[in-house]
């Protein structure tokens, strides 16, 4: 007897499975196994979430949410919120401290000054989302030990000239705060302005301002 087509068995198909989304615990265990990738994806996400929206848009439930990890994984590794920023920072400032600390020491050192100033704004200009994120404001001075180190060899390299007598001022903070001023300025303005005409020799121009104001031995 035939069977009508209302009537026919029909056969049974299985729906592709659909791939959920990774679970934190799930993601916690393939980062495990490849070697605890955790910290930087984390970091990532931290990095992403700060320079999209400043430092209000990161929390530990969004950068979980982001990253896949639950917050007692972002708690273990970077202990709350500050600390979570603080390690971003050191991690990609520690970059920057290494660049300057590989420049050759000279016997003067506003050779060197320049020389270490003129590699920021290099790496600065070819890596602009880096340096964004070390310029973004913050809510408290954070604790980068890389920043400091870096800070440190401009502000020796101007204690010496300083103490000879060669800086316009016996303030060498104070001249800190000039190279500093003019440095973020330039890099900001470049930045800032993608399609406007700098002249192809901006940066040493800025640089032969710093030294004529700041160095006795350019004055006239």
């Amino acid at each position: 007897m035939s069977t009508s087509p209302s009537s026919a068995a029909k056969p049974v198909v299985t729906p592709a499975a659909k791939s959920a989304p990774q679970s934190p615990v799930k993601a916690e265990a393939a980062a495990r196994s490849r070697g605890s990738a955790a910290p930087a994806l984390i970091l990532a996400t931290t990095e992403r979430l700060l320079l999209e929206g400043g430092i209000d848009a990161v929390s530990i439930r969004r950068v979980a949410d982001g990253s896949g990890y639950s917050a007692p994984t972002i708690y273990h590794h970077f202990g709350d919120k500050r600390g979570l920023i603080d390690a971003l920072l050191e991690e990609r400032f520690s970059v920057v401290h290494q660049l300057m600390a590989a420049i050759p020491p000279e016997p003067d050192p506003a050779v060197y000054l320049r020389n270490a100033v003129s590699e920021f704004i290099r790496f600065a200009l070819e890596n602009p989302d880096h340096y964004r994120l070390l310029a973004t404001p913050l809510e408290s001075e954070p604790n980068v030990p890389s920043a400091d180190a870096a800070r440190e060899l401009v502000r020796s390299a101007l204690e010496v000239l300083a103490d000879e007598g060669t800086l316009a001022t016996r303030d060498a903070e104070a001249a800190f705060q000039v190279i500093w001023a003019v440095l973020h300025g330039l890099i900001s303005l470049r930045l800032g302005n993608p399609t406007y005409e700098f002249v192809e020799n901006l940066t040493p121009i800025a640089l032969d301002m710093i030294e004529d104001g700041l160095l006795r031995r350019n004055r006239r």
